[in-house]
Formats: C-alpha cells, structure tokens, sequence
C-alpha cells in the first residue's frame, strides 16, 4: 500500500516593475501578453469563475498540467485564483494564490503569495517557489521590452569580479560611501537601512563644496541578484532605481536603470545622469579592486 502524506507550506514573493499596477494587471489579464511570459493558454477565461489551463514540460516530459480557477479579480489591484497540478497522471499540488499590485512611486510592487499542499513529496514549496520566481523575472523582462524608453537612463557594465562580491560593496555602508556618486564626490551617511522599507538618508558633498542633501527608501533587496530603491526628495530629482546583477560565466553584468516619472523630466537630465552613472560605475570598479582579499 502506498504512503500518502499531504506538506501545508505558504511562500511570498515581491517584486518591483517599473510599469504602472494597470500595464502590469494587464500582463495577467490579457492572454496574448501572458503567453508572452508564462505559458500559452487552451483555455483562457479571465471572470471570476473562470478557468485557465496550460500544459507544458521540458523536451521528452515529463508533462505538466496547470488549471486553474479565479475566485476574485479586482482590475488594477488583486487577483485571487485556486489552481492544481499534475504530473501525466498523478496530482502533486493544490494551491491557492494571491496576486497583489500596489503603487510604488511610478511603479508597480507585486506580492505573490501561495498557499499550497504538496502531494506525496512529488513537489515542494520551495521547488514551486523557485519556478515562480523564475516566472516572474520573465514578467519583468517582458514589461521592460515593451515599454517606453523615453523616461529612463540605463547604463550596463561587465564586471571581472562575481555578483556576490558587488553587492557586498552595495551592502556594506563602509564600501558604499567611498564610491557612490560621480567622480570626486564624498558622502556622509546618516542613515542605512538595507532592507525592503528601509531608508536611506546622506549627504552627498561636491567637490566645488556645495551639499546634496538625499533621501532615498529601498523598495526590493534581492541577495546577490537585485535592488531597487526609490529616490525622494528634498532635492526634486525623483526617479526609482533599479540595479540588476547577472551571471556571465565568471563575470557579472550590472544593469544600472533609472526611471523617471515623465519623459520631460528625463530628458532634461539625461545627458548630465548618463555620465554620472559612468563615473559612479569607475568609482565602483575602482572599489572592488580594493576589496579584493578582504572579508
């Protein structure tokens, strides 16, 4: 006779989209824009009470089935869904999951929560949780290749040095005041809190003596991968920050992207932004090479 066992496990992710909570709920809503990054539908009936079911599966199977059923859709702000999964035959999940977009600055902060029972050890949360993270990068990736480059900044840079050791000089107060800012700027930190909420407030000193008063919230902190802070005034130069580490071989590629809330406002700064971004990037590089043998 064979053992059935049922694990209760629940998982929460957040993210952050440059894209406002309605360009993001549309990427949910519309099943042309979610095949785009989840899976192309058989069927797609997005009203509550409607259903959703998908098959897929890597190259010689297994294959997956995913159907699921919307309990509660409120445009723009939460999607509420149950949904099973089974593998050829056999089920191994049951879940519910929460989507929630709420504003943050011009952007967007996804929190996905699911709640599940995982069936017989056939699949677990953290298994689930790692796909569904990969699933959301997906959404990211797709919002930021359909969407309008006039109101940001981006700079990238390939780094000789892994990600873990960048985000060590973003995380470490220490490090990061010796080289944020453009070329021959000092900081005095008041106040780091490295985490999802927290803030961020400092002094930015210019070499022709004038004080840059700054006061910035960090939205998302992904070890070693992401961060996203949002930057406030006092100084009216608002825009939210995104800065992506990737894996390529034994380097790092850092995506440096600011978004700001008009293209007017964008432009005004663009050229001035771009070759600070340069010169915070060499100070950055600069900073590493001294890292380096350190703890």
């Amino acid at each position: 006779m064979n053992k059935h066992f049922v694990t209760h496990d629940t998982f929460v992710i957040e993210k952050v989209y440059i894209d406002t909570p309605n360009v993001v709920f549309a990427a949910w809503a519309d099943p042309e824009l979610k095949a785009k990054w989840f899976t192309e539908a058989e069927v797609f009936d997005f009203r509550v009470g409607g259903q959703e079911k998908n098959q897929g599966g890597p190259p010689g199977g297994p294959v997956y089935t995913f159907n699921a059923q919307y309990q509660e859709i409120i445009p723009d702000q939460r999607i509420v869904y149950s949904y099973t999964m089974d593998q050829e035959e056999t089920r191994i999940s049951v879940s519910v999951s929460t989507v929630e977009f709420k504003p943050a600055g011009s952007g967007t902060k996804l929190i996905y929560t699911e709640q599940g029972a995982f069936l017989d050890g056939h699949d677990s949360a953290a298994s689930r949780e790692h796909g569904t993270r990969i699933m959301l990068d997906n959404l990211g990736e797709e919002l930021q290749r359909a969407e309008n480059s006039d109101r940001e900044i981006v700079n990238t840079r390939i780094f000789d040095v892994s990600r873990e050791r960048i985000f060590q000089a973003f995380n470490n107060p220490e490090h990061l005041a010796q080289w944020w800012g453009p070329k021959d700027f000092t900081n005095t930190f008041y106040e780091f809190n490295f985490r999802p909420n927290g803030m961020w407030r400092f002094t930015m000193h210019g070499p022709n003596g004038v004080d840059y008063e700054n006061e910035s919230v960090f939205i998302e902190v992904v070890e070693p991968e992401r961060i996203v802070l949002r930057h406030l005034e006092p100084n009216n130069h608002v825009f939210l920050l995104s800065v992506t580490l990737e894996e390529r071989e034994d380097k790092t590629e850092l995506t440096w992207r600011m978004l700001h809330d008009s293209a007017a406002e964008c432009e005004k700064i663009r050229e001035f932004c771009y070759k600070a971004n340069e010169e915070n990037l060499d100070r950055l590089e600069a900073q590493l090479e001294k890292m380096v043998g350190q703890t």
